[in-house]
């Protein structure tokens, strides 16, 4: 009682304070026994993970030997890797610039300790996102969403498709060429290629990456990024270009896929129905439901081997008919 009678003489402002210091004096045991808690123990399985990951390449002290004394063991390693682009950059700036220790690190410790693999940086070892990240500190501006695209949420490794010693490929170090690189894991889509009417892309004509980027876009199906996405195919069809002065609205709603199948169809012209009539009525046919118009009266579609681009030729677009004659 005498000390809430004290503090009642006091002025509120000082009673404030001096009851602060009080409850945090109070609290303060409390503080102390949770600091005094021991920490959890790390698994055997995390601390054998995180020995993994610190035991693959050199420490910060080591320095750089040279090309010539890695070439003193591994020779077979050093022999594959001239020529090609990497090899090529060295030489562009006298040696000194695209070497071995750009990518597997400094390699003064790994040759002090007579070869002790845990002092150099093993892409074999490395996890995706180790491995990754030693190669995009080169490329990163070439690629620069490769971490938010489909392979690289799905772990896939550069060194997946990439080998810098031993590449298949003069161009890009592949280590299969196309397209029996992307079927390796796409396998799905290899048997669109071998029906009757497709792209191609087995008889070497063209290659995945021609539509595909490998690395990344914002469009689906890592699809190459263009303001009109028609543009893809348009690069090669450029007859269905345009500008036309009457448009065919669907090439410009949906897309080129909405009549054709891109891989490789049992259709010809690679269309998704082996019935010309049937594609076009499927947004031709009389309903409430959308705006198309439907077919006139006056066709007769039990002939059916009349096909509407019999007469309505221009169905990609024309500059003459509104009904996309000739």
């Amino acid at each position: 009682m005498r000390s809430f009678t004290f503090l009642s003489s006091l002025p509120i402002r000082l009673s404030l304070t001096i009851l602060l210091g009080l409850s945090l004096l109070a609290m303060a045991p409390a503080h102390a026994a949770a600091a005094q808690k021991p920490k959890p123990q790390k698994s055997s399985a995390q601390e054998s993970t995180s020995q993994k990951l610190t035991e693959n390449g050199p420490s910060a002290a080591a320095h750089r030997v040279g090309n010539d004394t890695c070439a003193t063991c591994h020779t077979d390693e050093s022999k594959a890797i001239d020529g090609n682009a990497h090899a090529r950059l060295a030489l562009e700036h006298g040696g000194k610039g695209d070497t071995c220790e750009s990518c597997h690190g400094a390699g003064s410790e790994h040759v002090d300790s007579g070869g002790d693999a845990t002092k150099i940086f093993s892409f074999a070892k490395a996890t995706t996102a180790q491995s990754d990240a030693v190669c995009l500190s080169c490329h990163a501006s070439a690629h620069p969403n490769f971490n938010r695209t489909s392979h690289g949420e799905a772990g896939v490794a550069c060194t997946s498709c990439h080998s810098a010693h031993h590449s298949k490929t003069s161009e890009a170090m592949l280590k299969a060429p196309q397209p029996q690189l992307c079927y390796s894991c796409h396998t799905d889509v290899k048997p669109a290629f071998e029906q009757a009417f497709h792209h191609k892309v087995n008889e070497g004509v063209m290659s995945c990456s021609d539509c595909h980027d490998p690395h990344g876009s914002f469009q689906k199906n890592n699809l190459r990024a263009a303001a009109d996405q028609n543009q893809i195919c348009m690069k090669c069809h450029s007859d269905t270009a345009g500008p036309f002065v009457y448009e065919h609205p669907t090439i410009k709603t949906e897309g080129c896929t909405s009549c054709h199948t891109p891989h490789g169809s049992q259709n010809a012209r690679l269309l998704t129905q082996n019935n010309v009539n049937n594609l076009c009525m499927q947004c031709h046919t009389a309903s409430s439901l959308f705006t198309t118009p439907g077919t006139p009266s006056f066709h007769n579609q039990a002939n059916q081997f009349q096909a509407c681009t019999v007469c309505h030729t221009q169905i990609h677009g024309s500059n003459s008919s509104n009904v996309f004659f000739k």
